[in-house]
């Protein structure tokens, strides 16, 4: 489209040039975003050690590991940023249907096979998953559960958020159908306008009077969190500048790479978010008013985008591309699966009770105990699975 655009104008040999580059630009793997998978999966844990140990309501720091649970905004950030830089545009293309059918199928493949083995081995054999009725069976295998009534289970309350994830990717190639009549190679700034839109609609969903079943929780339905997933599909849009042909378009993205690497500028105003949150409450894991929900989505857009943002459109970064980083990265959807199982065992193991306190140890412990359960999943269940299921499902489907 923009060599298309280059031959039509009859640019001069240095345009020609220019265009080509932007044409010949590519997303391509970002290390540094496989750092802050780790550092995300770890301050998820964070939030869950605090709340069962009695340390998430009392002093201010107490209050703010409380809301550790913003790490569930910086993944659904990098979700967002990864899949719209990849898909924003294939979806709308000729043999679209395909192209849909197989990104259906390479987000089961990758999801799936070590998310049933969690839920077979909480629900069968620990304690914590003990007393699972068909109801939560089901709704759990399927990844239903935020939408059917008392479904959280014991050892399992913290997928709700991928439920959530998973909404997102079924509804992604519906967003980027309808976006498609703006052009995403000349007109990101539409696109981005319309996507901030949509996020701003997202926060009146609490409002609708929906006729939700009792026990539905209304603050953990999908489209309630659209505004974290947006601020990745506006940061891909930012990234995709790179490539622009506008020189003016170009020269913007240069910008945002100048203030991306200001890193303690963003790290310092995520930080104040999570004071902010903290302080305005409430405190602990409780039942939220619609504004008080609504404070909390403001705060985790500003974490969740401050986070990923530098890194995204600026990705150079020596320690999240350690080797250390870039393994725990790999294993990181393996340690958001098992943590709070493990954290189940912690107590026992350490004879310490809960909401008794002991931060410290039980942190520790679950650690230790989630890395290699993930090391273990992501080698023996998510890779195998992975690539058994992209031979003989995902490719010979597509072909």
């Amino acid at each position: 489209m923009v060599e298309t655009a280059a031959v039509k104008a009859g640019s001069s040999a240095s345009d020609a040039a220019t265009v080509s580059s932007a044409a010949a630009w590519k997303p391509g793997f970002l290390p540094a975003l496989e750092g802050l998978r780790a550092v995300a999966s770890l301050g998820i844990i964070g939030t869950h050690v605090a709340f069962q140990t009695g340390h998430d309501t009392g002093a201010l720091w107490e209050r703010v590991l409380g809301r550790f649970d913003f790490f569930v905004a910086v993944f659904f950030t990098l979700s967002g940023f990864l899949l719209w830089r990849s898909h924003r545009v294939g979806f709308g293309a000729k043999n679209s249907r395909s192209g849909v059918a197989t990104y259906y199928r390479k987000r089961a493949a990758r999801i799936l096979p070590a998310y049933w083995v969690l839920i077979l081995i909480v629900l069968i054999a620990l304690p914590v998953g003990a007393g699972a009725d068909l109801k939560a069976w089901l709704a759990n295998l399927t990844l239903t559960q935020v939408f059917v009534p008392d479904s959280l289970h014991g050892g399992l309350t913290h997928l709700w958020s991928l439920s959530v994830e998973v909404a997102f990717y079924i509804a992604l190639p519906v967003i980027a159908v309808a976006l498609q009549r703006i052009d995403p190679a000349t007109k990101q700034f539409q696109r981005i306008g319309v996507i901030c839109a949509l996020a701003v609609l997202s926060f009146g969903w609490a409002w609708l009077p929906l006729p939700y079943l009792d026990g539905v929780n209304p603050h953990i339905q999908p489209a309630a969190y659209f505004s974290w997933f947006a601020a990745g599909l506006v940061l891909a849009e930012l990234e995709s500048l790179a490539g622009a042909s506008s020189a003016r378009a170009r020269a913007v993205h240069r910008g945002l790479q100048k203030w991306a690497r200001r890193r303690w500028l963003w790290l310092g105003i995520a930080t104040v978010a999570l004071i902010v949150a903290a302080l305005l409450g409430p405190e602990g894991l409780v039942q939220l008013s619609n504004w008080e929900f609504l404070r909390r989505l403001w705060c985790g857009l500003v974490f969740g985008a401050c986070i990923i943002g530098p890194w995204a459109l600026a990705p150079e970064s020596r320690a999240l591309n350690h080797p250390v980083m870039q393994a725990l990265g790999r294993w990181s959807y393996g340690i958001f699966l098992w943590h709070m199982a493990m954290l189940s065992v912690a107590f026992p193991l350490l004879g310490v009770p809960l909401f008794d306190g002991h931060l410290l140890a039980i942190t520790l412990t679950t650690v230790a105990l989630a890395i290699p359960m993930a090391a273990a999943s992501y080698a023996l269940v998510e890779e195998p699975a992975r690539r058994w299921l992209g031979k003989n499902w995902v490719r010979r489907e597509a072909s």
